[in-house]
């Protein structure tokens, strides 16, 4: 295999795919990270977000903490 995955075909439709651990392990991480970002998203449609602003002065203290 070259990292493409591969389709076991049963009656003409795909009922398998193998594919490199590698390749699974990055599009399980992918999919973990959109749901993070639909989750963010309906958080801020409930008025439960933080602006930028204040995102940036959180993260300056933080910043400030581990001196």
């Amino acid at each position: 295999m070259n990292g493409a995955p591969f389709f076991i075909i049963q009656n003409v439709k795909a009922s398998m795919v193998i594919e490199s651990v590698k390749r699974f392990q990055e599009k399980e991480s992918l999919i973990a990270a959109l749901k993070v970002i639909a989750l963010d998203a309906k958080e801020r449609m409930r008025g439960k977000g933080i602006s930028v602003a204040q995102s940036r002065v959180q993260l300056a203290a933080a910043r400030q903490r581990r001196k």
